[in-house]
């Protein structure tokens, strides 16, 4: 058993529409997960809608009692201040149940609209600081930042019953650890290994340890695929037209496969494929011919009950305590929810 362990679903953000949205996070919040969390996009890489994600959390806020809701989103789209007002506003409509998590920016959702994201790390900092300093301050506030500057500025609206709305990170790179360690509330990355989450583990606890924070203040987080079946060939079988988004190529090679990828498929990953391109689009899914079974078995929860909860401590073991589920690529995703809920959950939260 682990204390304290908690588990959240990735809504289907592409995948369903506005009124499947709602309804997924209403049966997520009977069947007693602890969170939601909604993609941010202004696009996705497939064709869908897209619906704005804070509208979409602020309707299943009104729907649900009990689940944490936030978004996995950027810094660049919004100014802080706003930012931080409209945080604080569905923080009421939810009874205190918000939660964001910023990650450095997506060209997809960027470069076709001439949003600048220079120094994307250094707007992360700024809009973290601009945003817990007008949640915490009762009266006006300055700040003065490369970015952002705050005369005299105040918010009529606070988070609702605390002075601060958890901001995790989405981040792997070790500048982005360190900074998570100095200021995150959580830190929830994209597909790893459990020793790649150790070892990155190790260089959040750097950072934290610098600003003398004990790691234990930060909710430790991954996002992570899941397929479960009766067992790991079955379960396997519906990942694989799904590899070239189950693990990046740079994080492949970190987590030591020696993988051959022609060269006119390097660099390519989720984060930067524009939607508008449909040659890029293509080759981003022929992508996934060179990743290897093991290495897809390595980045995901993929197998039968057994096979899962054996995996699920091995992330454990590596530091996670917080795992944002993605379920949709099971064989049969229904039933692969409610053995979740009904049988994995249980068993590790006793």
């Amino acid at each position: 058993m682990a204390q304290g362990v908690k588990f959240g679903l990735a809504a289907p953000m592409p995948g369903a529409d506005l009124d499947g949205l709602i309804d997924f996070s209403v049966k997520a919040d009977e069947l007693g997960f602890d969170g939601v969390w909604f993609p941010d996009h202004v696009v996705f890489v497939s064709p869908t809608e897209a619906h704005e994600a804070w509208t979409v959390a602020t309707a299943a806020a009104m729907k649900t009692s009990n689940i944490s809701l936030g978004t996995v989103s950027d810094p660049h789209r919004m100014h802080p201040a706003v930012f931080a007002q409209r945080l604080a506003t569905i923080d009421h409509i939810s009874k205190g149940r918000v939660k964001l998590t910023l990650g450095v920016g997506e060209s997809m959702n960027l470069d076709a609209y001439g949003i600048g994201w220079n120094r994307p790390l250094a707007r992360l900092r700024e809009a973290m600081t601009v945003m817990q300093k007008l949640w915490a301050t009762e009266g006006p506030c300055d700040y003065e930042g490369e970015f952002f500057k705050l005369k005299e500025a105040f918010l009529q609206v606070k988070p609702y019953q605390r002075n601060r709305i958890p901001i995790y990170m989405a981040t792997h790179g070790p500048k982005g650890l360190k900074l998570t360690g100095e200021l995150g509330d959580g830190w929830l990355p994209f597909d790893l290994t459990p020793d790649l989450y150790a070892r990155y583990l190790a260089i959040l606890k750097e950072g934290a340890d610098g600003v003398g924070r004990s790691v234990d203040e930060i909710d430790l987080g991954l996002w992570v695929f899941t397929s479960l079946g009766e067992n790991e060939d079955e379960a396997y079988k519906t990942l694989e037209p799904f590899k070239y988004v189950l693990c990046m190529q740079d994080q492949l090679k970190n987590a030591g496969y020696d993988v051959d990828i022609p060269e006119e498929y390097q660099g390519l990953d989720y984060f930067n494929i524009i939607p508008q391109d449909e040659e890029g689009r293509k080759k981003f899914r022929e992508l996934g011919q060179f990743f290897p079974r093991e290495a897809i078995i390595d980045f995901t929860i993929t197998g039968s009950k057994q096979d899962c909860i054996k995996k699920i401590e091995k992330f454990i073991d590596a530091g996670v305590r917080n795992f944002v589920l993605f379920y949709r690529f099971s064989p049969d995703p229904a039933l692969a929810l409610e053995t979740y809920a009904k049988e994995i959950i249980p068993y590790f939260k006793g």
